[in-house]
């Protein structure tokens, strides 16, 4: 489809942005909703936990197969085919009679995302010459970033002022513009796709796979690391990827093509988001913690303390994006996740109390626009570096990379943060000769982090250091995951400079490109 005109190539970009800033809305305006669901539907914490997790769980779990489709049975169907499950789903969502009814809607509009999110991309990467990617997919990259910045504040206003079944039902014409886009002003045709029988075997050990690893990595965050269901999830996912690759090797038209990770390109890519979105995944994970119950931040002023961040992003994506033409991506993500590093770096660097202006503002600042300049070279380089007939899976891959890695980080970097505040509370308790049965109520709430409850026949004066102890406890765990999360982003800038090579019309890259 590289054959369109200029006009043709909007009109797709425009459907693609608006179908995926669909799906990442809807992965972060419920948040804000929950009580007020939990309230009208009668339902239980558990309950909410699962409105949340189902979403999370189903697309990390069928996000590889869905983009490896498209390449199969052709992008423009199968991102068409996920926009309408998106939709039906999240009428579905809205219309909910019980809670039930609402988490199996919710996991309808996941799996209609994992055939969307990859697609889209595998989509702009058909359409746009080398030279023009980078920018297109900046665009794309900037305005899913707003759009996922702006979903808790609009999430809110509905709750607010309407009802929290409108936070579904605002989709509806979103994914409406984008069929019509998508069958109107594209031409008829599709996207690139393959004739030969599909990889069964191997999208059905993927999905058992990654389903185990997400599914523990899920309960992880809220058991521990170390919980028995945890650890057997997590290994037997493992094992069934192992078993995975070991099909991948054997089969005649494999769903992976492991040929995919001779490019040293797509592999630095690929390690690149795994150390950024990890070390992502634990900042977004412990920062609420830190700004309303260490600093006494409100719930609106947390939330307003993040907007440098999605400002700079959504800014910024669409320059950095043009910039991997004149520079290539090696020196853009060698820059980018070095200036994320300094800016997390910063956010650990303060105590309690500190001042949001000349604390925690450089920090966003730094982090933003390490992130404005990584990440649209970061996707460009990922699609850019294999065959075109295999886009969709290598869109895949690296969404479920990213998924993935950020569900680790909240199971193993919070699962450290719990273990150093856990520690220093003890130690505190035991200096000051706090009663064994206090020690072990506090010990019971250390999962709490920095809104554990004291106590209540704890003594004015244990009450009093307790307080203290609760908040430096937690700000040293913080600052032990900050300081951690900066090291691996500047593990990701490292691996950038020995491994990625992708500049657009570039010789080298070009026979590099392994074949599907």
């Amino acid at each position: 489809m590289t054959n369109l005109s200029n006009s043709q190539k909007k009109w797709a970009l425009a459907a693609t942005i608006i179908a995926s800033s669909m799906g990442f809305v809807n992965g972060s305006v419920v948040n804000v909703a929950l009580p007020a669901i939990q309230v009208a539907l009668d339902a239980t914490v558990a309950d909410m936990q699962w409105v949340i997790s189902a979403y999370a769980f189903i697309l990390g779990t069928l996000i590889l197969t869905g983009g490896s489709a498209g390449d199969y049975y052709g992008r423009k169907r199968m991102f068409g085919l996920g926009i309408v499950i998106f939709l039906f789903s999240t009428v579905w969502c809205g219309l909910a009679p019980n809670v039930q009814q609402l988490i199996f809607g919710r996991g309808g509009q996941a799996v209609g995302g994992a055939f969307m999110i990859p697609g889209s991309l595998a989509i702009i990467t058909d359409i746009y010459e080398e030279g023009q990617r980078g920018k297109a997919i900046g665009t794309w990259s900037a305005a899913t970033a707003l759009s996922t910045a702006a979903g808790p504040l609009l999430g809110g206003l509905l709750v607010d002022y309407l009802s929290w079944r409108f936070i579904f039902f605002i989709s509806v014409p979103m994914a409406l513009s984008a069929l019509a886009i998508l069958y109107w002003r594209i031409p008829k045709g599709d996207t690139t796709q393959k004739s030969d029988t599909p990889d069964f075997s191997g999208a059905l050990l993927a999905t058992v796979g990654i389903g185990m690893i997400c599914y523990g990595l899920i309960n992880g965050s809220e058991r521990g690391i170390t919980d028995i269901v945890v650890l057997i999830n997590i290994l037997g996912g493992l094992m069934v990827m192992g078993g995975f690759i070991w099909n991948e090797k054997r089969v005649k038209n494999p769903m992976v093509p492991l040929s995919l990770f001779s490019s040293t390109t797509f592999t630095g890519a690929n390690l690149v988001t795994l150390f950024l979105y990890f070390a992502l995944g634990g900042v977004f994970f412990l920062m609420p913690f830190n700004l309303i119950h260490a600093q006494g931040y409100s719930a609106t002023a947390a939330g307003a303390a993040f907007i440098p961040f999605p400002l700079l992003v959504g800014g910024l994506s669409r320059w950095s994006g043009g910039l991997i033409v004149r520079y290539g991506a090696r020196p853009l993500l060698i820059v980018g996740p070095a200036l994320t590093s300094i800016g997390f770096l910063l956010l650990g660097y303060y105590g309690v109390e500190s001042s949001y202006w000349t604390n925690f503002l450089p920090g966003f600042t730094f982090m933003g626009l390490g992130i404005a300049i990584s990440f649209a070279p970061l996707q460009t380089t990922v699609m850019s570096s294999v065959e075109q007939s295999v886009a969709g899976t290598a869109s895949g891959v690296n969404k479920a990379i990213s998924r993935l890695s950020g569900m680790l980080a909240v199971a193993l970097l919070g699962a450290l943060a719990i273990h150093i505040f856990g520690n220093d509370i003890l130690e505190w308790m035991q200096q000051n000769n706090v009663s064994a049965e206090i020690q072990q109520q506090m010990l019971s709430e250390k999962a709490s982090l920095a809104k554990a409850k004291i106590p209540g026949q704890a003594s004015g004066q244990v009450k009093e250091g307790l307080k203290v102890s609760i908040k430096q406890s937690f700000l040293h765990s913080y600052q032990v995951v900050m300081y951690l999360s900066s090291g691996l982003v500047l593990l990701g800038s490292i691996c950038s400079a020995l491994m990625v090579s992708y500049h657009p019309d570039s010789d080298e890259v070009e026979n590099q490109r392994p074949a599907p």
